[in-house]
């Protein structure tokens, strides 16, 4: 009797370790299909006009990311603008996918994004140039394999 007492707590026990790590790895699973990988700026301490920026890339479906990044000076500037470089990882050497640039006078940030179809199987990042009048910054994203 006491033993088929303890093999009813056993094979108790081993459900529910089952059912957590089942329903965990889900989760986790639903978490890696919205990955986003952001990076921001490092300023230099010289400058007068930039003061922040990031570069973003998300993944928002099947072969499908989000990529941009934003730039902000510290007041309104002559000139802001952000050139977006998306890059793909081919035998360990990032190189770039495809790039734009988004510019704007008198302002005071600006905020570029494109939702792109990109090929299965490769890491892609983000890398972005920032412009706040003469002032300029970069910053790079984490990785998202696609």
């Amino acid at each position: 009797m006491k033993r088929k007492k303890l093999l009813s707590k056993v094979a108790a026990i081993m459900t529910a370790v089952t059912l957590i790590f089942g329903v965990s790895g889900q989760i986790a699973n639903a978490a890696e299909e919205r990955a986003v990988q952001i990076g921001y700026i490092t300023i230099q301490p010289r400058g007068v006009y930039l003061q922040s920026g990031f570069s973003k890339i998300s993944k928002v479906g099947e072969g499908k990311i989000t990529a941009g990044g934003n730039t902000t000076a510290q007041k309104i500037v002559s000139s802001v603008s952000i050139t977006v470089h998306v890059e793909r990882k081919v035998n360990g050497v990032w190189k770039e996918y495809t790039s734009w640039t988004a510019k704007d006078s008198n302002a005071i940030a600006i905020t570029s994004y494109k939702t792109l179809s990109v090929p299965k199987g490769y890491y892609y990042r983000v890398h972005c140039a920032h412009y706040a009048s003469s002032d300029e910054g970069s910053s790079v994203s984490g990785s998202l394999y696609i």
